[in-house]
């Protein structure tokens, strides 16, 4: 979880600049000054991946900045840690080379030999981005607040699964295309390719760190099972849940079996967090102070509902998520799973038609030809945008870094593989057979949340 800017104009104030963007990155701040090319680097690190690695990298008149995780990048080559291979894979493959990329990232690439940038993000977009191109001035930055203030006009997120290239001299925008092409053939009759998957996204998302990981666990479909595949690959971890005096949101029977099972794996751990209103004031408070202005985009397709005027500092959620990562944060666990993307991409919020949320599209019913349907509001937007946009602003806050197993792009395209009847069988019928197959416990059907 770390933060990237660069920008052609001069910053007068680099505390103020850095302000929202340093707690992301608590290990290290880099700042570099371009003097022939006229461009000012800022990287914020969180070291998560290999050997300590500032930025930004440099190599024959190009430099990267890189804010993620690749997680293929022993494919490329000797590698001392990830961001490593991004220069080497341009030189290969041109522009084209982010296809190739299996991870988490944003990227923004200079290349002033070819007088070209690049900015690209995994198909999800899951670590923010943001850029400018006006006025014959570019800047590209994390969060958005450090663009405005250093005086750049017309700022626009990143566009999701694009990759878009602008020319250095004039920052007119040359070319853009799309990062992964989602086949939408639903052919696949049982549920064992997408769980061989699930797997190892779990894998490659805890293999290679030294970092303590924590999940939020509640009684829903999504942390149960991340929380039931870390304890068959016995990934240490620790599991937070947040519960009320009274039962409300939670089915405290499943919570409480999901913990002994834990309890028994000798390796893992959890712990009950109580909620208390005076907390949630607290973090919606301490978020206010620390995190820039984001306002969700939520909406459905099949109506007119939206929830454009909510903020995320207003999302009762996202104090609850701070509470965690900050009980995790000095517990000494800095890698937090979570189930982002679920119910997005699984479900739809719905079922059989039915809406679970008004902001479902097609209450999970998925047709028999995905096109009518591809790409729903919340599979790159709506939901997923925003809530993502939590996941990141609140773990970014606390400076830890949040790993997204359902947004893997092989997850998702083994889900999108499976004939309609499968996906109809049951809510969340991916989530349902592996908790079925794994013999863990879960409630069918039931939706719950903060």
């Amino acid at each position: 979880m770390c933060s990237i800017l660069f920008t052609s104009k001069d910053i007068k104030d680099y505390d103020d600049i850095n302000y929202y963007l340093k707690f992301r990155g608590p290990d290290d701040t880099s700042i570099v000054k371009d003097e022939v090319n006229n461009f000012t680097f800022i990287h914020n690190l969180l070291s998560m991946t290999g050997e300590f690695t500032t930025q930004p990298f440099q190599k024959d008149g190009i430099v990267c900045l890189y804010n993620g995780e690749i997680y293929n990048y022993k494919d490329f080559g000797d590698y001392k840690s990830d961001g490593y291979c991004i220069i080497d894979l341009y030189k290969k493959y041109g522009v084209n080379f982010v296809k190739k990329l299996d991870g988490e990232f944003a990227i923004a690439l200079l290349d002033f030999n070819e007088d070209i940038i690049l900015i690209a993000t995994d198909p999800f977009k899951t670590k923010p981005l943001f850029y400018s191109h006006s006025n014959r001035e570019f800047g590209c930055s994390t969060y958005r607040t450090a663009l405005d203030k250093i005086g750049h006009n017309d700022v626009y997120k990143a566009k999701t699964n694009m990759a878009m290239i602008f020319r250095i001299s004039d920052s007119k925008l040359l070319d853009q295309f799309i990062i992964n092409n989602f086949d939408l053939e639903q052919h696949k009759d049982n549920f064992d390719d997408w769980t061989k998957a699930f797997q190892n996204s779990i894998f490659k998302r805890t293999n290679d760190t030294t970092q303590n990981i924590f999940i939020g666990l509640s009684s829903g479909y999504d942390s149960g099972a991340i929380c039931c595949e870390l304890l068959k690959q016995e990934v240490p971890f620790k599991a937070y849940s947040v519960l009320t005096p009274i039962i409300v949101h939670e089915n405290r029977r499943v919570v409480e079996e999901r913990q002994r099972i834990i309890s028994q794996s000798n390796i893992s751990e959890f712990q009950n967090l109580m909620k208390d209103q005076d907390i949630r004031v607290q973090h919606r408070n301490l978020l206010k102070s620390g995190t820039e202005e984001f306002n969700y985009t939520i909406r459905s397709d099949s109506s007119d509902y939206n929830e454009y005027d909510r903020r995320l500092i207003d999302d009762k959620a996202a104090s609850w998520m701070s509470w965690v990562c900050d009980t995790a944060k000095k517990e000494n666990k800095r890698l937090y799973l979570t189930g982002m993307g679920a119910d997005e991409i699984f479900s739809d919020y719905g079922f059989n038609g039915i809406k679970k949320t008004n902001h479902s599209n097609f209450g999970g019913l998925f047709p028999n030809d995905l096109k009518e349907v591809f790409p729903w509001a919340s599979f790159y937007f709506s939901t997923m945008e925003s809530y993502l946009a939590k996941e990141e602003y609140v773990a970014g806050l606390h400076g830890l870094e949040a790993r997204y197993p359902f947004l893997d792009k092989d997850v998702v395209q083994e889900f999108l593989w499976l004939k309609p009847e499968l996906k109809n069988s049951q809510y969340k019928s991916v989530l349902d057979n592996y908790f079925v197959e794994n013999k863990f416990p879960f409630s069918r059907g039931e939706k719950k949340g903060f």
